[in-house]
């Protein structure tokens, strides 16, 4: 099934403007009664692939079935279909309060705050983020989102007006693929940490993923790994630098997050508000504190007759 949504209002990054999500979910009803939901969906930088192409490979496996590595785009939503999330009678967990966007609601009242950068000249955006985080109050934590904008230069002159600002938890990806080597070096003995994320993608190995160096945060998006269980073993000894966050999925893929969640310590990357107010949104997904499980897998089965039909 094709799920389509809008943003409430544009969000607005380094690669451009973000107006609506595109998905393909597939659904799963098992034997012993439960049923499962996954999703893939192209994210400009990470992923890019032809919607068609997709519900191809979609059609294929719904006839045919298959290991994961048989499908060049499907596997994340393969592998969410085939993992224990979805089992019934799971224990609901309080996850920590989300990071948020800044510039949407409520941003001003979290305890950790994203905010994109690199949207324009470093000569005339740091001063600005620099104003931003001297009038942060103390206990609040800040992850800065350049999406792969900067040069080694660029990078470097940011590293040297934050270092002195304890409330910067990280840089998230500042530099992009050609840059990869030198930011896993840099990230060793940076003054102020580096995490990855689109960066993950590029890793084709989980033995070069699990070899990354100690100092790197990593922000995982579940849409864009094509193996669960290998990902959620890498949280075995990795829970205090991995990081979950959204890649504004469908209300399936968001609920497949929020469970993923529970296997990890780390303030997660959960905003939603863009989302807020439109037709298939559950409340659940909203609310201030939230848990994994969140929303039942009956209520999604209703979400997807509702939407199917029409």
């Amino acid at each position: 099934m094709l799920f389509r949504q809008s943003f409430v209002c544009p969000i607005k990054t380094a690669r451009g403007v973000w107006t609506d999500r595109v998905s393909l979910v597939l659904r799963q009803d098992h034997e012993n009664g439960f049923t499962s939901f996954g999703e893939v969906s192209a994210l400009p930088g990470f992923f890019d692939f032809n919607l068609k192409d997709a519900q191809k490979e979609a059609e294929q496996w719904s006839k045919e079935g298959g290991h994961i590595d048989k499908f060049s785009i499907i596997g994340p939503a393969i592998s969410s279909l085939e993992s224990h999330i979805w089992e019934v009678g799971v224990t609901e967990i309080k996850l920590p309060s989300s990071a948020r966007l800044w510039g949407t609601p409520g941003c001003e009242d979290a305890m950790v705050i994203k905010r994109k950068i690199g949207l324009s000249l470093p000569q005339n955006e740091i001063p600005e983020i620099v104003d931003w985080l001297e009038s942060l109050a103390t206990p609040i934590q800040v992850r800065l989102d350049p999406n792969e904008s900067f040069s080694k230069d660029d990078l470097l002159l940011w590293i040297d007006a934050l270092q002195e600002y304890q409330s910067v938890q990280f840089i998230e990806q500042p530099t992009g693929p050609a840059d990869d080597e030198w930011l896993f070096k840099l990230a060793e003995d940076s003054p102020v940490p580096i995490a990855l994320d689109e960066g993950l993608s590029r890793i084709k190995s989980f033995d070069e993923l699990v070899n990354l160096p100690s100092e790197l945060y990593l922000v995982i998006k579940p849409l864009l790994f094509p193996n669960w269980r290998k990902t959620l073993d890498l949280l075995t000894d990795q829970f205090e630098r991995v990081i979950f966050s959204t890649a504004f999925e469908s209300p399936f893929g968001y609920e497949a997050l929020l469970r993923l969640c529970s296997h990890s310590l780390m303030t997660p990357g959960l905003e939603r508000s863009c989302f807020r107010g439109n037709q298939y949104e559950f409340m659940e997904h909203h609310l201030g504190t939230l848990t994994s499980p969140c929303v039942s897998n009956h209520k999604l089965v209703e979400l997807w007759d509702k939407t199917f039909a029409l």
